[in-house]
């Protein structure tokens, strides 16, 4: 079995979710940004770096939301979202993996081309929300 990680900003009751580049798998889909676990690395180390790779931002990671199983390609991945907790202050994003990123509520989410593993995550994120 692989992992795979999810990391799931909240502000102000809105979630962070990036827009995958045209080019690759799922291409112009949203996402709560994340991926896979390399190696022997923790969980909350992939998405340390996932995001300073991905948006050049260091973040702090929380508590485990909820995770989902689905298979790709033949392979059974276990799917962990995380919460993540971006520096205080006006950020500047880089983006090298996304074309654009925005903030939305669980709602929209439902109404945007989303990655299908991550709308696994969904009764989980909002869970998690009523309860935090």
């Amino acid at each position: 079995m692989k992992h795979s990680v999810a990391g799931i900003v909240r502000k102000n009751g809105l979630f962070f979710v990036a827009r995958r580049i045209p080019s690759g798998e799922m291409g112009c889909h949203w996402e709560f940004p994340g991926g896979k676990v390399e190696n022997d690395e923790a969980f909350q180390e992939t998405l340390i770096r996932e995001y300073k790779e991905e948006f050049g931002i260091t973040v702090k990671v929380g508590s485990l939301i909820g995770e989902a199983t689905f298979v790709h390609r033949g392979i059974e991945v276990r799917l962990h979202a995380y919460e993540v907790i971006f520096p205080e202050g006006e950020l500047q994003f880089v983006l090298s993996e996304h074309t654009e990123v925005k903030w939305v509520t669980l709602k929209e989410i439902e109404t945007l081309l989303f990655v299908d593993s991550d709308l696994l995550l969904l009764p989980y994120v909002s869970e998690w929300n009523k309860n935090n």
